[in-house]
């Protein structure tokens, strides 16, 4: 098994999901931390940036991180390197088997969640030689019209007016993150799923990824002229003013051009990487390649969508609504292994209800038609 890592965390990161289940069923285990360091904080105190490259944690704090892929002016590390070390990692590990076991494994796969699901997503794109299949866990979505650069702005702009609100499902406000792709919000009291990502996740995200793709974009005062959040960041108006984007996201975008078969497991109430706009368009993006592909022998592509699901798993301790997304993600990978190697039927694409399982025969098969079950 070889695993991607979230975010751009170490590689270290999958050890609970992924090594402790497959290690004691004799595989071995390899993986990698796209070959840079996470973050380190800039500033504990200051209302204003300590210096270009830094972002806050959230609209509201004064906490300030630097992210190493964002390390120099100019010189950033890309994030084509996210797919090159997870081949590199493959065939590496691939020899160390042969070093220590006196042959190449019979079968190796990929897994990973959030970007470790996008290097799964891409490393079965460019590299069938290495993979025999993959598990994309939430796999981060990245395309020329789709991207979080796309879908974080609208939340960031509108969760103050939400919260002013009351929270009221029915505002304004609530409605134009709705309409970006959110799923509802789940409101408890003192807390709300939403404000959970909003103050760990909304802003640091997309101003790490805005100064990656956009670093000409002042990040807290273009377009405003004082401190305030991204949510004026506005994608489609940057490709016009700042042509060198594009021709970045082209190059690290998700092609859906698989050639080893892959499942992804999502959950219908991720706040980060909302399902319409990133798993459901990832499915999208793998059937409109094959309406071009002539040849009739397609990878088998699988959705299971975990209903109430979400990015974070700590979450389910405040929201007890909501579903783990590991024990499906786990069994998908069982699934992947008894089509390779068993010739066993995958399960259809299929909405897993609330407190369900992956069936053969699904209740519903495809897209779940309620983000939110109560």
């Amino acid at each position: 098994m070889v695993a991607g890592s979230s975010g751009t965390r170490s590689e270290f990161n999958g050890d609970w999901a992924w090594s402790d289940y497959v290690l004691p069923q004799g595989y071995a285990y390899a993986s990698q931390n796209k070959g840079v360091l996470n973050l380190f904080f800039t500033s504990l105190g200051s209302a204003t940036p300590p210096d270009a490259s830094s972002c806050r944690l959230n609209p509201v704090s004064e906490l300030w991180v630097h992210f190493y892929d964002n390390d120099l002016p100019g010189r950033p590390k890309p994030f084509t390197q996210w797919t090159r070390y997870m081949l590199e990692s493959a065939a590496l590990a691939q020899k160390a088997a042969k070093a220590n076991y006196h042959r190449f494994p019979r079968r190796t796969y990929a897994v990973g969640t959030s970007n470790g699901g996008y290097q799964v997503r891409r490393a079965m794109e460019v590299a069938p030689d290495l993979f025999d299949g993959g598990v994309d866990w939430e796999g981060t979505f990245i395309g020329a019209r789709e991207n979080i650069l796309v879908t974080l702005p609208p939340a960031i702009e509108n969760f103050d007016a939400y919260v002013a609100s009351g929270y009221d499902p029915n505002s304004a406000a609530a409605k134009a993150i709705e309409a970006a792709g959110y799923p509802p919000d789940i409101v408890v009291p003192g807390d709300s799923l939403w404000s959970e990502y909003w103050g760990d996740f909304w802003e640091v995200t997309q101003c790490q990824w805005q100064k990656r793709f956009d670093p000409n974009w002042v990040t807290y005062t273009d377009g405003v002229g004082d401190v305030t959040g991204t949510g004026t960041y506005d994608y489609y108006a940057r490709l016009f003013a700042n042509p060198s984007i594009l021709p970045q996201i082209r190059a690290v975008e998700t092609t859906g051009r698989i050639k080893r078969p892959v499942i992804t497991v999502a959950g219908t109430m991720d706040a980060l990487l909302p399902i319409k706009r990133q798993a459901r368009a990832y499915e999208d993006r793998v059937l409109e390649s094959r309406k071009h592909d002539r040849d009739d022998h397609h990878a088998p592509y699988r959705l299971y969508e975990v209903q109430n699901g979400n990015h974070i798993e700590a979450y389910t301790l405040l929201f007890p609504q909501l579903q783990l997304i590991q024990p499906h993600a786990q069994k998908a990978f069982d699934l992947l292994v008894d089509y390779v190697e068993h010739d066993r039927k995958l399960p259809p694409s299929q909405c897993i209800p609330k407190g369900s399982s992956i069936k053969h025969h699904p209740a519903q098969p495809g897209r779940c038609a309620e983000l939110l079950a109560p």
